[in-house]
């Protein structure tokens, strides 16, 4: 899910959210959801660092005392109920003809042996993995094909009709890898948001087989064996510690505190190194790219999340966020979510602090932005601003330690948004802060906050809540569908 191979990666489940198309990921990420199908969303580009506000003409003479802000809290992946897959058999399936299909197999037998997959499994209870036998077909790949379409294919194909498909099993990872010449369409999604390789690049679900459940992965081909492996990486781990998205997800949902990374990012393992970490891994064990996922330990940490990076270091800018709001549920009988937000008053404005912060020492000075959600799922590029926010972040350089002031200006009419902070870690490298900003009125002390307005339920009905759950802008198509996408298909 990075710029490069974002493509592979976030396409599927994570883009569609514009941010006009807020509402519908906001909806998709609730925790009521179910779950979505899991895409790997396309990522936005990183937008250009910003220059260094001029200095003033004089220091001041009497230096004011530094701020003081609460000792921050960092985000946590949590499990729907789900069970994770302990002992993972993955089978690759090909078409013939396919001239990738040796790599495929190769690369299958390579990460299943890895120390990669063992390390990054084991904190979430998931084992080694075994690599079935490749499966080629004999058939000719579709020129086109839907979601659903490729679903009842496989059913018939575990029915008994074709042997060497055995008997279904769910500890299997079925993963389907389609020639370039193919497109894939997502059902349930119009245009370019539902296509393969345009707004995403994987995704895994799941079907039930008579009354067994079984996993299975969609790797359409949008470029070479580095952005496959990429793209595969995400979507056999996140099958893994995910398996059936649709029906019992597992760890899909960001901690209720930080349920705007869910709206940003999508909840799953992958969808959110997808968006955080861009360069990608070529462990010599596997000898193909992969992208790393991410670590619950580390970020509790307060460590660079995405694994494995051992020594990376970690660079954010985050906002104080002391107010809360409630994200109403989208499925009956499942609660709301009371989150952190930041609360503005109807058409006034009102300035936080932001904490630079860094678990390693760093003496240069650090570029900020801060991006409304629209800004942040587009890289900057010229669009509508939906939501009717602005923010301005003074000064946009600091220290490591220093606390800054971001001013939000609010819409008059009720309204919500993100805010992303962005700290730059070189021109081409940041790190991504998302808070939720609305401006209803303020709670009266001793009162329930007041919930968002009733959103709509952008996507759902295509993907489920795995898809939404990743995506947290047009990340199908940027962050977007992966969010929506909480029907179940996972990114």
């Amino acid at each position: 899910m990075t710029s490069r191979a974002s493509s592979v990666i976030f396409f599927a489940a994570t883009t569609l959210l514009s941010a006009s198309a807020l509402g519908g990921a906001l909806a998709a990420c609730s925790s009521s959801d179910p779950a979505p199908a899991a895409t790997q969303p396309i990522v936005p580009p990183v937008p250009p660092a910003p220059q260094a506000d001029p200095p003033d003409a004089a220091p001041p003479v009497d230096a004011a005392p530094p701020k003081v802000v609460p000792k921050p809290t960092f985000p946590e992946v949590q499990t729907r109920g789900g069970s994770v897959i302990k002992a993972p058999k993955v089978v690759a399936i090909v078409y013939p003809g396919d001239d990738l299909a040796a790599q495929i197999t190769d690369f299958n037998k390579k990460i299943a042996a890895s120390t990669y997959w063992k390390d990054l499994g084991a904190e979430y209870g998931v084992g080694p993995m075994t690599a079935r036998d490749t499966i080629t077909l004999t058939e000719t790949a579709p020129t086109a094909i839907t979601s659903s379409a490729i679903e009842t294919w496989l059913k018939a194909k575990l029915t008994g009709a074709t042997p060497e498909f055995g008997v279904p099993d769910p500890d299997t990872l079925y993963a389907i890898y389609y020639p370039g010449t193919t497109t894939i369409t997502m059902d349930g999604f119009g245009g370019d948001p539902g296509v393969s390789c345009k707004a995403y690049g994987g995704y895994h679900f799941e079907i039930a087989v008579g009354s067994t459940k079984v996993g299975y992965a969609v790797m359409p081909r949008c470029s070479d064996i580095n952005e496959l492996t990429v793209a595969a990486s995400h979507e056999l781990y996140e099958w893994a510690t995910d398996p059936f998205p649709r029906t019992k997800a597992a760890y899909t949902k960001l901690d209720d505190a930080h349920w705007a990374w869910q709206a940003a990012f999508i909840g799953e393992l992958g969808d959110l190194c997808t968006y955080l970490d861009r360069d990608y891994l070529m462990p010599a064990e596997i000898g193909f790219q992969v992208q790393t996922m991410w670590s619950n330990k580390a970020s509790l940490a307060g460590k660079y999340p995405c694994a494995p990076k051992p020594g990376a270091a970690y660079l954010q800018a985050i906002p104080t966020a002391d107010d809360s709001a409630v994200v109403p549920s989208q499925v009956p009988g499942v609660p709301d979510i009371t989150t952190k937000a930041i609360r503005v008053k109807p058409g006034k404005s009102r300035t936080v602090d932001v904490l630079v912060y860094s678990d390693q020492p760093r003496s240069s000075l650090v570029p900020l932005r801060a991006l409304t959600f629209d800004e942040f799922t587009t890289g900057m590029s010229a669009g509508p601003n939906a939501s009717g926010y602005t923010y301005s972040i003074e000064p946009n350089h600091a220290k490591v330690g220093d606390v800054v002031s971001v001013t939000i200006n609010a819409p008059t009419s009720p309204s919500y948004d993100l805010l992303v902070m962005l700290a730059y870690t070189s021109d081409k490298s940041v790190e991504y802060w998302p808070v939720l900003v609305v401006n209803d009125a303020a709670p009266a002390p001793g009162t329930t906050p007041k919930n968002l307005p009733k959103l709509p339920a952008f996507g759902r009905a295509a993907f489920g809540r795995a898809s939404f759950d990743r995506a947290a802008t047009p990340r199908i198509t940027k962050l977007g569908m992966k969010r929506a996408a909480s029907n179940g298909v996972a990114h």
